[in-house]
This record gives C-alpha cells, sequence and structure tokens, in this order.
C-alpha cells in the first residue's frame, strides 16, 4: 500500500506538469480516495473490537462455565490460609459445609495437608484424599489447588499387582555341608524343621512354594505380596539363620526374586531373571535376598552374616585349568587391578602376570604409576621384581593403542568396570575375574570365567591357590613375588586378625615354603611419622553416633593416603563400643574417600553401596568425586541415622 501511494504521487505531479486541469483532476481524486480510505478503514476497525469484545465475553463465560461445570475440583485461598473460593465440584465434596472465608486447618486437616505438596513444573502428583485418590496440582504463587478424581482409574491399576506375577528360586546356603556333618536321624529332623518353617512362612505370605531338589525351590507369588516381603525385610530368613536348629549349626537362606517391568512380559524371561538374581546373591556371600526387574535396579535384603568358608581344592584348580585355556585362546593378556592400588591388588596382579608368562603370551600389567602408595611402591622396588617386571606395566593410554580384538583383560581384586584401572577397555573384550570381594550389580558384559570368592581372605590368596596347583615342570613361584603374595594376605586380613579360613593359612604356609620374607613386609608397611600422626588425628576426631557406629573426618583438604585412612579405621574398632567405623577423608583434589571396617555385626558393604562402592561385610570403601568432606559427612550419617531408626 505505501508503494501504491508513493508511485499514485508521481503519477499525478507527473500529469500535472503537462496538463494542470487533468492534474487538479486527479490531486482531487487522490484526496477523495484518501478520505474515504480512513472512513473505512475506521469501520473496519470498529467491527473488529466489537468482535473481540463479543468473542472476550464468550470465552469469559465459557471459562466461568467452565469451572462450575468441570470435573476438577478448584479451590482458591489467601495469604491467611483462609478459603477465598471454591467451585461447585471442590464443595461437592463436603457437601453443605460452609468453606468461604474459613481457615483451611479449621476446615479439614487433609485439606491442609495439600498444602505441603509442591508441584514443580506443574506436574500432577497422586494423592488418597478423602478416602478416595485424587490428581493434585498445588499452585503455591496462585493460591490455588486442583484436584481431579482418578479414583477409579488408580484402584484399576493398583489392582494390576495382584495379577502380576513375581517368580524366584530359594536356595538352602549349606544344606549339603551341614548334613555331611549329621547322622541319618538328625539330616531328618533338620529338613523337617526347615520344610515345616518355610511352608509356614510361604502360607502367611500367600507363596507358592515348589521343591525342585534337596537344596532348590522355586516361589511364586504377585507384586502387591513381593511389596509386603519387601517392607518386612524378609525377617523370616534372619530368623532362619538365627535359629540354629541342630548341633549350633546356623542355615541360612539365599532367594533371587524377578518381576515385570510392563504389563506385557514372558514367564520364561521373568524366571531367567530370577537365577540370575540368586546368582548375584550367592556371589555376595549367600545369605540374603535380591529382587530385581529386568530393567530395575537390584535391591538387597539380609546379608547380614560373615560368610562362611566353602570353597575347595577342586574347584580353585578347575579355575585354574579354565584360566590357562583363556590365555592360550588369546592373542595378548592386559591384568589390571581396581584404581589406587594396595598392596593386594598389585600383588595379584603380578601373580597372575607370572601365570601368564609361562605360556609365553604377551603380557602387561596396566597402572597409574602417579596414584600408587607407598607400599606399592616399596613392593615395586624390591631387586626381585625390578629384575624380572622392568618391562609389565603400561599405563591406560598406552593400553588403548595395544588392544585388538583377541586381547584378554583379567580383573583382579575387583568386578566393577567403573572402579577399573582398564576403564572404558572392559566392556569392550573378553574378560576373567578373580576377586574375593562380594558381587555388586555393576558387572562386566563378556566375562568368559568368573572367580569370585568372598569367603578367600584376599585374592593373593586365590593366586597363590593357582600356583598350587601349576605342574612341577612350570617355572616355581619365586621369593619376591611370594613376598608381595603374602603381604597382600596380611594386609586384606589385618595380620590374620579377619576373614581367615584354613585355607587363608594353607595358603601362607605355601608362600613361606616358596620363600616370602616377612621381616621384607615389615619393611614395606613402613610407614612415615606424618602418616602415624595423620591416622592418630583421624583417631582422636571420633564422633559416636550410638549403637556401634563411629564416624571420624579430616578437618582439612590435605591428602589422606587410603592406607592411613584403613588403619584409622582399624583402630577405632579397639575402642569400647565401637562395632562399625567409618573414616572420611580427601583422597586427591577431586576425591573424598571412605574407608568403613566392621567387627561383623554392622554389615559395612550394604551402606558403602548406598554411597556407590562396595566391599565385604566387615571391609568396605567408597570414593566420591566433587564433593566436599563435608557434603559426603551429612550423607553417610542420614544412611547410619536411617538405618538406627529401622
Amino acid at each position: 500500500m505505501f508503494i501504491l501511494f508513493v508511485l499514485s504521487i508521481l503519477i499525478t505531479f507527473g500529469v500535472y506538469r503537462s496538463n494542470e486541469i487533468l492534474g487538479l483532476l486527479l490531486i482531487l481524486l487522490f484526496i477523495l480516495m484518501l478520505y474515504l480510505f480512513k472512513k473505512n478503514m475506521e469501520h473496519i476497525h470498529e467491527e473488529i473490537n466489537k468482535t473481540i469484545r463479543g468473542e472476550t465475553r464468550r470465552i469469559r463465560d465459557v471459562q466461568a462455565d467452565s469451572l462450575n461445570r468441570a470435573p476438577v475440583a478448584i479451590i482458591l485461598y489467601d495469604n491467611n490460609e483462609r478459603i477465598r473460593w471454591v467451585n461447585p465440584e471442590f464443595q461437592h465434596i463436603y457437601g453443605s459445609q460452609g468453606l468461604l472465608g474459613e481457615e483451611i486447618k479449621r476446615v479439614d486437616e487433609e485439606l491442609f495437608d495439600l498444602l505441603s505438596l509442591d508441584s514443580k513444573n506443574d506436574e500432577w502428583q497422586i494423592v488418597e484424599f478423602k478416602k478416595k485418590f485424587y490428581k493434585v496440582i498445588h499452585q503455591k504463587e496462585e493460591q490455588a489447588i486442583y484436584l481431579l478424581d482418578v479414583d477409579y482409574e488408580e484402584k484399576i491399576l493398583r489392582t494390576r499387582e495382584y495379577d502380576q506375577l513375581a517368580v524366584g528360586y530359594l536356595f538352602f546356603d549349606q544344606y549339603d555341608e551341614l548334613l555331611q556333618s549329621m547322622s541319618d536321624s538328625e539330616g531328618a529332623k533338620l529338613d523337617s524343621l526347615l520344610m515345616e518353617d518355610l511352608n509356614r512362612w510361604a502360607n502367611e505370605w500367600k507363596v507358592f512354594l515348589k521343591r525342585l531338589d534337596d537344596e532348590r525351590f522355586i516361589t511364586i507369588t504377585n507384586v502387591h505380596s513381593l511389596k509386603q516381603l519387601e517392607k518386612d525385610k524378609f525377617s523370616f530368613f534372619q530368623t532362619v539363620y538365627d535359629l540354629k536348629y541342630l548341633q549350633n549349626a546356623p542355615m541360612s537362606i539365599s532367594q533371587g526374586i524377578a518381576y515385570p517391568d510392563t504389563d506385557y512380559y514372558s514367564v520364561n524371561d521373568l524366571f531367567i531373571q530370577a537365577q540370575l538374581n540368586l546368582d548375584l546373591a550367592l556371589g555376595r556371600g549367600g545369605n540374603q535376598v535380591v529382587v530385581r526387574s529386568e530393567e530395575g535396579q537390584a535391591r538387597f535384603y539380609g546379608g547380614k552374616s560373615n560368610p562362611t568358608e566353602r570353597r575347595t581344592s577342586i574347584r580353585s584348580r578347575l579355575v585354574y585349568q579354565a584360566l590357562m585355556t583363556s590365555i592360550d585362546q588369546a592373542d595378548q593378556v592386559f591384568v589390571t587391578g581396581h584404581v589406587y592400588p594396595d598392596l593386594d591388588s598389585m600383588a595379584s596382579a603380578m601373580g597372575v602376570y607370572q601365570l601368564v608368562s609361562e605360556s609365553k603370551k604377551e603380557t602387561k600389567i596396566i597402572i597409574q604409576e602417579d596414584e600408587l602408595n607407598h607400599d606399592v611402591q616399596q613392593l615395586l622396588n624390591i631387586p626381585g621384581i625390578q629384575d624380572n617386571m622392568s618391562n609389565a606395566f603400561i599405563n591406560y593410554e598406552e593400553a588403548k593403542e595395544m588392544i585388538n580384538d583377541r586381547t584378554l583383560i583379567i580383573m583382579v581384586d575387583h568386578h566393577r568396570p567403573s572402579l577399573s584401572e582398564g576403564r572404558d577397555l572392559i566392556n569392550d573384550h573378553e574378560v576373567v575375574i578373580i576377586d574375593h570381594h562380594r558381587r555388586s550389580e555393576e558387572f562386566p558384559e563378556n566375562s568368559v570365567l568368573t572367580f569370585i570368592e568372598p569367603y578367600a581372605s584376599s585374592t593373593a590368596e586365590l593366586i597363590a591357590e593357582f600356583f598350587m596347583h601349576m605342574p612341577p615342570s612350570n617355572k616355581p613361584l619365586n621369593s619376591s613375588l611370594a613376598t608381595g603374595l603374602l603381604g597382600g594376605m596380611i594386609v586384606d586380613t589385618n595380620n590374620f586378625t579377619r576373614r581367615t579360613g584354613s585355607r587363608t593359612f594353607n595358603a601362607a604356609s605355601y608362600l613361606k615354603s616358596r620363600g616370602a620374607k616377612t621381616d621384607t613386609i615389615q619393611r614395606i608397611l613402613k610407614e612415615d611419622l606424618e602418616h602415624i600422626q595423620q591416622r592418630n588425628e583421624l583417631v582422636d576426631r571420633m564422633d559416636y553416633l550410638g549403637q556401634g557406629y563411629a564416624v571420624t573426618a579430616s578437618f582439612t583438604t590435605n591428602i589422606v593416603d587410603n592406607i592411613t585412612a584403613s588403619q584409622a579405621a582399624d583402630e577405632m574398632l579397639k575402642v569400647k563400643n565401637v562395632e562399625a567405623s567409618f573414616v572420611i577423608y580427601q583422597r586427591d583434589k577431586k576425591t573424598v574417600g571412605v574407608s568403613a571396617r566392621s567387627l561383623g555385626e554392622i554389615n559395612v558393604q550394604r551402606i558403602m553401596e548406598k554411597m556407590g562402592g562396595g566391599g565385604h561385610l566387615s571391609n568396605a570403601a567408597t570414593q566420591i568425586k566433587n564433593h566436599t568432606i563435608a557434603d559426603v559427612s551429612q550423607q553417610l550419617r542420614k544412611i547410619i541415622h536411617d538405618l538406627q531408626e529401622e
């Protein structure tokens, strides 16, 4: 329109210059057009405003009508929490009771509780209100509450819990071992007492129970009953363990339970998942229940007792043979311990290196030299190890350059990829696991051989047994490596005072026969005065929380090594009434560590797992990045407080 306006002016003046009369007529016509255009635009504008006003009234009427007719109950309140306005749907909930102008708290405590809801991002929350289920949004800034009745739909969804299956496998942990130590009559009596209690438990909790063999059962229930069992924390199994039916022998039970994530599921897949859950429970030492769906996170119940020694020389020999077979099938082998390796991790890695060398395969140990503790550095400085393993070590970046599709990775003293020196190499290659920590939910994807023995004192003990199975023609274990392995056992058992069995001392005896030197181990474990002062300072700052729990934390951001922290935790256990100790310390500039110890009554592994770590019932730890000591201390104390409340 602007362009036409300019063109009209130019044409008019052009005509006026050649013909004044015609030009004047065009000017008059142009003025008349402008006048008519202006009047027409005013009329159009007036009609538009009239239409808008009409539509606004209609929208306002519809909005007001919808507030009165909609199935959403609405309440508005003022700054003093008095009711300003309600729509008919909300008034219907309270019948003829007067609401306007009343304080919400005086009207109804349930309604007052809705004020504590915080609906972030306008998200509906399902709550039970006046014996019905509602979807609720509380808009604090607008001082408004919206309630949508979903009672019928929610009750249909909740009844689905009765239709969805929860299947499982139940296992008597020490059944065969107990029967072998009993007469026939005692064995029959034990079986009768066990089955009587187990059937009573199944009937009480509405669980179908079917015996598959002497040790193994199948269980079937629904998700509703499973939730009730989880609220009870499967206390029956601990009761069975505490009873000690005959000859003061504890009888423990493990169970793996699986349930569906969706309405459509395969029963066969559920039983496969249940078996995996049972394997996880047994891998963690038994006497516990693992509940997990196919896509969900595992939940653990029980596991409060120390695992009893059930390893056999036959199993160790079979694993050794399988290990050597896996090594023969690989082109090269990488051995990796956990990050910040301790004496057990490093000595075990060197032991495996020696085993692989017997197969003439190229092998390397992945380490990060700037993360080595003082005792590990002292071990590597032993002349016999320096001479035999001068070219054995590579860092992670070098390993990435050398690795190929036929590389076998052997993980020692850990099984969680996130804690490995091998990092993201783990899940892309075949892996062998040799570990003595209780199995966690995180696990490598391509494990071809798994040897997890939570009954062993240390991984060094397992490696020492491998050497005991070596053919006489192989190169014998040298004195330096035997010293390192024995040192790993001494550190992990706190001088053979924790988690020791007959096989532990058999392995130690073998290592001594191969020339292990305890005086060298003493020198390796010698501490600087600074470390002794740090340890004493940590113990001095101990805070007793009651019920056997004690916590301490370093008050500065000075770096404390994990050996000093673990020794401080051991020292705290010597204090009267302390059953579990926790040391919080600065491990490096970005990492706060927690070292946990227990005398066996308190399961510190479960506490550390809640903080992303793991370990044993009596010996566990975690590392938390990008948090302060104060943050970690607060988190740990809350977890302990919740356990004390339970």
